[in-house]
């Protein structure tokens, strides 16, 4: 990842082609997918990560290049996952997934 600040950041960020080839993966990311090769992840397909039927909805927002959010829970660990397209010399040239952890105890903080 070309940039320290996004390699080094404490939420998942992982950076695909149009169509779907991991580009980077930053440190959290890399480290959260160690099982599956972590690294070597970089230049695979990131469907090919996804069992159905959520191989299909990845693909299906990746299509759409439109910025989606959705949280999961799993083993009591809840997590919101951003996938936003972006694009160079203004045409789409891929995604991102941005993944956080949440906290159960995590402030809302209502402004007006």
């Amino acid at each position: 990842m070309k940039n320290t600040w996004a390699y080094t950041f404490p939420a998942e960020i992982i950076v695909c082609d149009d169509e779907g080839i991991i580009l980077e993966m930053n440190e959290t990311a890399i480290r959260q997918y160690r099982k599956e090769g972590g690294a070597a992840m970089i230049g695979s397909n990131v469907f090919d990560h996804h069992p159905e039927p959520a191989r299909k909805q990845a693909q299906e927002m990746a299509t759409n290049q439109k910025y989606t959010q959705y949280t999961t829970e799993k083993n009591g660990l809840k997590r919101l996952v951003c996938i936003a397209p972006w694009y160079q010399n203004k045409q789409y040239a891929g995604f991102t997934l941005l993944t956080l952890d949440l906290s159960d105890n995590m402030a809302n903080i209502v402004k007006d």
